[in-house]
């Protein structure tokens, strides 16, 4: 019933994956998202149906040598291979030594977790993609961070990022020590940029350095009417997200992570 994607057929399967998607009908994470990166590099493909006419698709990525994590595609809503599908993905998963297996599950494709019989789903954490215009965050960061520590001065550098990624370090700057710093990964045009790796020093954690440098970051981009910033975050890292909330991010998509296993019963 399962078996590994011979590697001709992916074109034809982005191409179906797509048309699922369309119609509502597929569960993905952010990483399947995107021109469907995961069809390409995924580390194991399971699908069931025929080799010539399949009917769904599970793809396994492993971020590290302990966890895995499991995305579906179903291209038939009513295909009844599903549960052996997971069953071999598990399987496989045991059999190369990891300990955890995740269902990355995309709320809004609506992929029904309580009808894959035999396999238990346990949540455990979600992560989202958020987003906000350059010209709100400039606005509500700055209110937010006249409040707090409103008299301290601050100076802000942006560098090259030393990995030559194509990333820029952004370096908030107090009494000529560094505060805070993020990485900025620019979009086409300046029309959209991504944050990561923001973090404050731990002295001055809850004193609005973050939001400075978020602001000065905004103020940059906000020349351009359209200017959006994203950056992605897990709910356990709760400070974060918190902050973004309150300076406005919305989400823009959001993925649920599900410990996967097989039922004792």
């Amino acid at each position: 019933m399962a078996n590994r994607l011979y590697c001709r057929e992916r074109k034809r399967l982005r191409k179906k994956t797509e048309e699922a998607k369309k119609c509502g009908r597929v569960s993905a994470s952010l990483f399947l998202e995107g021109e469907m990166n995961a069809l390409s590099d995924a580390d194991c493909f399971f699908f069931y149906g025929s080799r010539l006419r399949p009917k769904g698709l599970l793809t396994v990525f492993f971020p590290d040598e302990e966890h895995a994590e499991i995305t579906v595609a179903e291209f038939v809503p009513e295909g009844g291979g599903l549960p052996e599908l997971y069953r071999s993905a598990l399987k496989e998963c045991k059999r190369v030594g990891t300990e955890a297996v995740h269902t990355v599950r995309n709320p809004v494709h609506g992929f029904d977790l309580k009808r894959v019989n035999g396999i238990v789903f346990s949540y455990e954490w979600s992560e989202y993609m958020l987003c906000i215009g350059m010209k709100e965050l400039a606005t509500a960061g700055a209110v937010r961070s006249s409040n707090v520590e409103g008299s301290i001065e601050t100076e802000v550098i942006k560098e090259d990022a030393p990995e030559d990624d194509g990333t820029l370090r952004y370096v908030l700057l107090w009494n000529g020590q560094e505060a805070a710093e993020c990485r900025i990964l620019p979009g086409a045009e300046g029309m959209q940029c991504y944050l990561f790796g923001l973090k404050t020093k731990k002295e001055l954690r809850r004193t609005g350095m973050a939001t400075r440098l978020l602001v000065e970051i905004a103020k940059e981009y906000a020349v351009r009417d359209e200017a959006v910033m994203r950056l992605q975050v897990s709910s356990k890292n709760e400070p974060a997200e918190r902050l973004y909330r309150k300076l406005g991010f919305v989400t823009e998509e959001e993925r649920e992570y599900y410990k996967t296993e097989v039922s004792d019963g």
